[in-house]
């Protein structure tokens, strides 16, 4: 069963183009992200840059990395007070549900449980 969660404050995705990878891809890595340990700033096949999460790559040195699973680093754009149903957490991140059904990350710095 998904947890419900209220928005505490807006939140704009960054990214209006995210990065989704299959699993098998292989990509350039370049740096890990200060703010949200864990997620690794990676470019795909196709020249799209996102944030992917360490645990699901795998590493090539130098430069590369294989992805372990499907993966899209789609960002809810949402409104304080709104409702979300949250699937998961990872790295002071939420895999929410919105009642449109459009599914995609969020910070937990935004959620009230």
């Amino acid at each position: 069963m998904l947890k419900k969660g209220i928005v505490t404050h807006d939140y704009i995705s960054a990214y209006p183009n995210p990065i989704k990878l299959q699993a098998g891809d292989i990509v350039s890595v370049s740096y890990s992200d200060l703010d949200y340990p864990y997620w690794i700033w990676t470019t795909n096949a196709l020249n799209i840059c996102g944030w992917v999460p360490q645990h699901i790559l795998h590493f090539i040195p130098p430069d590369k990395a294989i992805c372990s699973e499907n993966y899209t680093a789609h960002e809810l754009t949402v409104k304080a007070g709104e409702c979300l149903y949250l699937e998961r957490t990872l790295n002071g991140w939420y895999w929410a549900h919105k009642d449109s059904g459009e599914i995609g990350w969020i910070p937990q710095e935004y959620i009230k449980l």
